[in-house]
């Protein structure tokens, strides 16, 4: 359900002058948290999916948190709320039933669902305001749950299933004790190529690692492909249009460079590209993917992207959700990726987890995470009774 007689936020994209920033933040977003992804793994995320959820925690945020919150999403206040309801409703016109993505062709025409969601621990007393504000915003419905429990799990993973047609089987949050809200936020896309592939041209092709190893990979060819292309930097970039509104950019960096090495400026630089260069003929080799890396768990990476203050231990201020000292206590994605000869299927859902915590804010954080010096003495004389280095504190 969701809050009571409130309308959803009207705002078409001439009218939100901040789109243009809240894009721009969410490619550096994106190329951010791929670049704190596990390395040795195919990784896949969302940079909508992942500003959607954290747009709408900021939503009951306050002081320094919510500084921090606006600088990355690009945009504060009214100018943000605007933003997102403009970005929503230019993708509602595609929308429709993600369990259409899952079959074995691919619909007519492009699919983009979006879909989000709050669910509030029974009892919890979350101000009304912030329930209206996520309501009006994005659209976003309010679940009551034990999420202490495995009620409440099934509760965050039926949503899940539902809204990503099943690609994306359960939620990736864990219920405790502790545990007083989750926003959950889902995107499905499932588009046709507008040229696509033979499938009779598909074959294994041989592809290098990055640990220089060569592999065979099935890989879709076209001699004959019409696409924009760009070289910049030394990477090379192709533009793989759907049949409408949404297209693939594909880059392959310089030989010995990972892909995690783009950064936000040169996406920008390659989509601007990208977006003025004429048509070229192209010979391409692709190989078709098929991904689903694990859940890429965001709370790590909260300081590198510019949040540290929202983590447990910091100095959180979530008053505008509820009353009581709350904390991101859990924060994950959970991606996938599919791309063969006709076009692509994507899901991706991004879930936050706000634990109440009653511990006082600590002064300084210190992790024994190297080498380091334990000491054991007699209090009254100070007369050390054993000492040692530890550099290596894995048993056996």
């Amino acid at each position: 359900m969701r809050a009571d007689d409130v309308a959803l936020r009207t705002v078409t994209l001439s009218e939100a002058t901040a789109v243009p920033a809240v894009v721009e933040a969410s490619r550096a977003l994106g190329t951010t948290a791929l670049s704190l992804a596990p390395q040795d793994q195919n990784a896949v995320v969302s940079p909508a999916g992942l500003a959607t959820a954290l747009a709408m925690l900021a939503e009951g945020v306050g002081g320094a948190s919510l500084a921090e919150l606006e600088n990355v999403l690009g945009a504060p206040g009214a100018e943000r709320r605007d933003a997102f309801a403009a970005l929503r409703a230019a993708l509602l016109e595609w929308d429709g039933d993600p369990a259409s993505a899952t079959g074995g062709d691919l619909p007519e025409r492009p699919l983009v669902h979006l879909a989000d969601e709050v669910v509030v621990h029974g009892g919890f007393p979350v101000h009304e305001d912030y329930l209206r504000a996520l309501a009006s915003g994005f659209d976003a419905g309010v679940q009551y749950a034990d999420l202490s429990s495995a009620s409440g799990k099934a509760v965050l993973d039926e949503w899940v299933a539902r809204h990503t047609g099943g690609l994306i089987e359960e939620s990736a949050i864990t219920p405790n004790r502790d545990l007083k809200l989750v926003l959950q936020d889902a995107i499905v896309l499932a588009a046709r190529w507008r040229t696509p592939f033979d499938a009779s041209n598909t074959s294994a092709a041989p592809f290098r690692l990055g640990d220089g190893k060569t592999v065979d990979v099935e890989t879709m060819s076209s001699h004959d492909l019409h696409a924009a292309y760009a070289e910049v930097d030394g990477w090379v970039a192709l533009r793989l249009p759907y049949t409408d509104a949404l297209h693939a950019d594909v880059l392959l960096p310089p030989t010995g460079t990972d892909p995690a090495a783009l950064t936000p400026d040169l996406l920008d630089a390659v989509s601007s590209s990208l977006d003025s260069a004429a048509l070229a003929r192209i010979g391409l080799a692709l190989p078709t993917l098929d991904i689903a890396p694990p859940a890429l768990d965001v709370v790590p990476m909260l300081p590198a992207l510019g949040l540290g203050s929202l983590r447990c231990g910091s100095r959180t201020d979530l008053r505008g959700i509820a009353d009581a000292e709350l904390c991101l206590g859990q924060a994950a994605q959970q991606s996938m990726l599919t791309i063969d000869e006709d076009g692509t299927v994507a899901a991706a859902v991004t879930e936050l987890g706000i634990v109440a915590t009653s511990a006082d804010v600590v002064d300084h954080e210190v992790a024994f995470d190297r080498p380091f010096i334990v000491s054991v003495s007699h209090t009254e004389t100070g007369w050390p009774l054993f000492l040692a280095a530890v550099r290596d504190p894995r048993h056996g």
